[in-house]
């Protein structure tokens, strides 16, 4: 796969993060479609570095490596919400640590598992009532399902899927047309 062709992935399934208005997003790789795939990472890395993007790969087998893009300031801002506290305290973090301890205990539950624990919404900066109703009702009878499920107010979550696509429609349009993925990327 070429560099162009992993630029629209990330576009495709991350302009709301690339583009400032989301903390992060999971994105999964299949690593043999690309010659080198941490080469093509790696030469992201700088221009992620310097707009505030951290890279981490929270699972990683032979074939597959799921990646969390995320900005640091913003979604620390996200987990330290009192309802996205109390609901890690009530999944057995430490709610008071700090993200990248957060984001160890996340990435070690997810190994150990070999699946998504539902407090992961918080991490990718879904409504905490949210993520909690998906947990309380098993994921069934949300009252919208968009980027996510929805369980508080499905007007809200509405305009936020309708702006996400929209950003995602303009950052690809931008991308095709031949605006370079480094100069989309907002710094924040």
């Amino acid at each position: 796969m070429s560099r162009e062709c992993f630029e629209s992935l990330l576009g495709l399934h991350g302009a709301p993060t690339f583009a400032g208005e989301k903390p992060g997003v999971l994105l999964s790789f299949r690593k043999s479609q690309f010659e080198d795939f941490d080469a093509m990472l790696a030469s992201f890395l700088p221009c992620f570095r310097c707009k505030g993007i951290s890279v981490l790969r929270l699972v990683e087998g032979e074939e597959y490596v799921l990646l969390l893009f995320y900005r640091a300031r913003r979604l620390a801002r996200c987990v330290k919400r009192p309802e996205a506290r109390a609901l890690l305290a009530e999944r057995g973090y430490d709610a008071d640590a700090p993200l990248a301890a957060l984001l160890a205990e996340l990435q070690r539950r997810m190994e150990l598992r070999k699946a998504f624990p539902h407090e992961i919404g918080l991490f990718l900066g879904y409504p905490p009532e949210d993520v909690r109703g998906f947990i309380e009702h098993h994921g069934r009878d949300c009252t919208l399902e968009g980027y996510w499920k929805v369980y508080g107010n499905p007007d809200v979550a509405r305009a936020l899927f309708a702006h996400y696509a929209a950003c995602s429609e303009e950052f690809c349009a931008k991308l095709d047309a031949g605006a370079r993925f480094e100069d989309l990327v907002v710094a924040g």
